[in-house]
């Protein structure tokens, strides 16, 4: 969990309504006594009490006042603490490229008139945002900045803060001993501090790295202590992200019902949360702050030419007043034709924004919708039969019960895969999958693939081909390429017929290696094939003993190759089999 701060002018509360009267009662004030920057200090702080209680949308508007206001002013101090503010909102919203900008921009007014506090604060956080981009060098770079400058300044609070967002680092290096290190230190300055809210976080991040190391009692043990104390401390968002590592856990100890339960909180909380950080009103706030600039900009311009054009016609005799009336119309008509321009761009980028972001909340209620259905179906299956079972045991022969049992069996698998393809996604999705490209031998994945088919193999008669040069090498993300591979491997084997061979491939062609998975199946229909990587499509197709599947482990495939710098892409045709191919960077020298 990374450690965020914002420049403060007043604590902020933990009850918003409460805040928000005072802050309405200081904003009175300030208007009756005709103070300006004082008014725009008290919007800072009611863009904070807005941002803290995760109302996003009202803090940038909020924000966006205040910086228009700051520039009227020409107020270094208070510019450098909106951007500033500005920049962490479209961190929490994903946009890290924007947060960046801002904080650059608050760099650069603090760095001009030597504001170290807020200077650190600034570096501290496009840290945070490099490391959200996973760029760990630059994130470290920052990181380090903020640590020298915090030291300097003996900020203890923030002295903690960058130690703890040390640790997230390391965590992300996947170095789990000089992670748990940090956060250890960080815990324990905490207590010292009596900050309950570090205390929640650093528990959290504790049980997650002995999450990782597999020592699941002190994780269990570390992530109960966090959630109970995030939820005396009503910290919303952070409880979603305990009971998405809790979700992980449980997962990792079979224990399935509970981790279904952890999973319907965590997705509970964050699909709640999810509107608030992509409503499109954010982006029509910006999109409503440019066009303002703008037109302030035009009416200046305006006052400035007129003002010329009056002290030319006080020189009617001179003939540079014909050439000079005649330049500035035509500046005055290009500036106009300009920012009409730009007028126009911004309602089309604002158009265009909309309509994504309204595809992609359609996608996500059709992808919900189609999980939920398919995660009750074994469910359904278990709790039908073990209650006939618990109370009707002695009616059912032999034959009757072996039926049972291996109904019982397919339904337990179908439900794992797809809970463990929708971990997996969940945690791509909320960046709890950190992407770690190296060189590695593509061969030894694929014997580790080969290895976890054979029962399936052998259960359907079925022969897996591999044909791969032992040495070829490639460059990308080990674990994500496994997943790639393991989902297309065994749906080649679910879609083709007892007795037939399976053909895995790769081969070099130019700076890239090529990966195909060849079956004799069923095929797929022309039809199908455009929907089988989306996400707001139900592709669920029976394979040829009847296995069923929810079409999430392309989706899966489709994100991870990407992520990779790869592409996928299929060629099939109906009842004469399936090509399914990707490919990845070649190793590098």
């Amino acid at each position: 969990m990374l450690i965020k701060k914002a420049t403060h002018l007043l604590p902020i509360a933990t009850n918003h309504d409460t805040v928000e009267a005072l802050i309405d009662v200081a904003d009175q004030l300030a208007k009756t006594n005709k103070n300006p920057h004082q008014s725009v200090h008290i919007l800072i702080i009611k863009g904070q009490n807005e941002y803290y209680s995760s109302n996003y949308e009202d803090a940038v508007a909020i924000y966006y006042q205040a910086l228009e206001q700051a520039e009227q002013l020409h107020d270094s101090i208070l510019l450098a603490k909106v951007t500033l503010n500005l920049g962490m909102v479209y961190d929490e919203l994903e946009d890290y490229d924007e947060a960046i900008n801002f904080f650059h921009k608050a760099l650069t007014i603090s760095q001009s008139i030597k504001d170290s506090s807020v200077i650190a604060k600034t570096y501290q956080n496009i840290a945070i945002s490099y490391q959200n981009k996973k760029d760990l060098a630059k994130a470290l770079e920052y990181n380090e900045k903020a640590n020298e400058l915090a030291i300097l300044k003996k900020d203890t609070t923030m002295i903690i803060d960058v130690i703890n967002n040390f640790g997230t680092i390391a965590y992300d290096q996947k170095n789990l001993v000089k992670s748990l290190d940090y956060y250890s230190k960080a815990l324990n300055l905490y207590q010292k501090i009596k900050d309950r809210k570090g205390i929640a976080m650093a528990y959290n991040n504790i049980g997650l790295v002995y999450l990782d190391k597999n020592e699941y009692e002190k994780s269990i043990d570390y992530f109960n202590k966090s959630l109970a104390l995030a939820t005396e401390l009503k910290m919303h968002g952070f409880i979603g992200d305990i009971y998405s590592n809790l979700t992980i856990y449980y997962q990792q100890k079979k224990d399935f019902k509970k981790a279904f339960y952890c999973y319907d909180r965590f997705n509970a909380i964050y699909d709640s949360l999810a509107g608030e950080k992509k409503n499109k009103m954010i982006y029509q706030i910006q999109a409503k702050y440019k066009l303002g600039r703008n037109t302030r900009e035009l009416e200046e311009l305006k006052v400035k030419n007129r003002s010329q054009l009056n002290a030319i016609d006080s020189a009617k005799s001179s003939q540079f007043y014909w050439v000079a009336i005649t330049v500035l119309v035509m500046v005055l008509m290009c500036a106009t034709v300009y920012l009409l321009y730009k007028e126009k761009e911004l309602a089309n980028e604002l158009k265009n924004k909309t309509k994504e972001l309204y595809e992609l909340n359609v996608s996500k209620d059709k992808f919900f919708s189609i999980i939920a259905h398919d995660l009750k179906n074994p469910f359904n299956v278990l709790v039908s039969y073990t209650g006939i079972l618990k109370t009707d045991l002695e009616l059912f022969s032999k034959e009757e019960l072996e039926q049972i049992i291996s109904d019982l069996n397919e339904a337990s698998e179908n439900g794992y895969n797809l809970l463990q393809n929708l971990l997996i996604w969940t945690r791509s999705q909320t960046n709890r999958i950190h992407i770690l490209k190296t060189n590695f031998v593509l061969a030894d994945i694929f014997n580790d693939v080969k290895g976890l088919a054979e029962l399936n193999l052998t259960n359907k008669e079925q022969t897996l081909s591999v044909e791969i040069d032992q040495n070829l090498g490639v460059y990308a993300d080990k674990d994500m390429i496994s997943v790639v591979l393991r989902n297309l491997v065994f749906n080649a084997i679910k879609f083709s017929v007892k007795g037939s061979v399976i053909y895995l491939n790769a081969s070099l062609v130019g700076s890239n290696v090529r990966i195909d998975v060849v079956d004799s199946g069923i095929g797929i229909s022309e039809e199908s094939i455009k929907k089988l990587f989306t996400l707001d499509k139900n592709t669920m197709t029976h394979g040829t003993e009847g296995e069923t599947g929810t079409g999430l482990g392309l989706v899966l495939c489709k994100e991870f190759v990407e992520k990779n710098d790869g592409t996928i892409w299929v060629e099939s045709k109906l009842g004469k089999g399936s090509v399914f191919s990707f490919t990845i960077p070649a190793e590098r020298a």
